[in-house]
């Protein structure tokens, strides 16, 4: 009886001590909990690592990746989204922390921070990385990476495309963020749509130095309007609301970049919405999806690259009801034409990360002076 009694003492102190151990430490501990959890249920923990969300263009339709991971696979996966800021300074620290966490897969990349990515992936084999918009193929070939990216010059080829079908003052315009090869792959496409359907027409580019400077990419379009361009495309991520807000005081048609542009501002602001005609999108939620369930199935090809096209649906226009009621039935079918051309090769798109006299040369074509 007291060997009884002792051990129920022993066991109602050692209750008491975890439940004092773990009020203390609840959130130290839900971290460990989650791992444990996954571990013993064979959830896969997956981290998106971005420096912010919000933009209301590249980095939201990134993110909308975990939401179709979430849709498809449910509690056998984990997500979690982590902003790692804007300071690059934080950037290798903050994919540390991603990685110490014990993360199965860590999603992250594009030109400005996968060689921070990359150099923890180095550190860390048995996590799998997924860089989902690389720029440096030769970089990405480590046997825990997967690298998708997009056709960029093909997203760029059919804004300009619409542009050149809609203008009726055979002038347009596009802006990009930074003055990069990355982003004149856009624009150099663009330029080319425009003078592959109308080479009577002109084009206006500018360069608003970030990606954040909505004033100084509205003050860009104030210009290209001035000087007479009716349709204005941008590949400036989150500063392209500039742009949109200098089309909803002009009047002018802006076309929107990365994802359904108009979708995203037709419910909380739909002056804004009704001036963007389209967006030539850069599916990243459907590249992330695609890639990680062949991550998680054991089919992806890891230290490759892939590049997803208007071929396999990793880009394409936002064919909707705004589009369809501003666009007439010649015109549509004119759009049609040229982006099937460029979807089965047809119609070799310029790419400035293959050729990097590409934007200088459809700029010297197209330029208003």
């Amino acid at each position: 009886m007291k060997k009884v009694l002792s051990l129920l003492l022993t066991g109602v102190m050692t209750l008491g001590l975890t439940a004092c151990s773990s009020s203390n430490s609840a959130a130290a501990s839900s971290t460990a909990a989650a791992s444990t959890a996954a571990a013993g249920t064979d959830v896969t923990r997956i981290a998106l690592v971005l420096p912010y969300v919000g933009d209301q263009s590249y980095f939201d339709v990134t993110n909308n990746g975990l939401t179709l991971l979430k849709e498809k696979y449910g509690d056998a996966v984990e997500t979690q989204l982590i902003e790692m800021g804007t300071d690059a300074g934080g950037w290798e620290t903050a994919y540390r922390q991603a990685a110490s966490d014990g993360y199965d897969i860590i999603i992250s990349g594009n030109f400005q921070y996968e060689t921070y990515m990359l150099k923890v992936a180095a550190d860390y084999p048995d996590i799998k990385f997924l860089n989902f918009d690389y720029s440096d193929a030769a970089a990405n070939t480590m046997d825990n990476v997967y690298a998708i990216t997009y056709a960029s010059n093909q997203i760029g080829y059919i804004a300009g495309v619409v542009a050149a079908v809609k203008t009726e003052s055979n002038i347009v315009g596009c802006i990009g963020g930074m003055e990069l090869d990355g982003i004149k792959q856009f624009l150099a496409g663009f330029m080319q749509g425009v003078n592959d359907v109308n080479p009577d027409c002109k084009v206006i580019s500018g360069f608003v130095g970030d990606f954040q400077d909505t004033g100084k990419a509205k003050e860009l379009a104030l210009s290209m309007y001035n000087q007479g361009a009716d349709v204005i495309y941008h590949a400036a991520g989150g500063a392209g609301n500039g742009m949109f807000e200098a089309a909803a005081e002009k009047g002018f048609w802006a076309i929107g970049v990365d994802s359904d542009q108009y979708a995203i501002f037709a419910e909380e602001k739909p002056e804004i919405a009704k001036q963007i005609l389209t967006s030539a999108e850069k599916k990243c939620d459907q590249g992330i999806l695609g890639a990680v369930t062949e991550m998680i199935e054991g089919t992806a090809k890891y230290g490759t690259q892939k590049t997803l096209t208007l071929a396999d649906n990793g880009v394409g226009l936002a064919e909707n009801d705004n589009y369809k009621a501003n666009m007439t039935a010649e015109q549509l079918a004119t759009v049609e034409e040229y982006v099937n051309k460029a979807k089965d090769g047809t119609t070799k798109v310029v790419d400035q990360l293959v050729d990097n006299t590409a934007y200088d040369t459809y700029l010297a074509k197209t330029a208003l002076n």
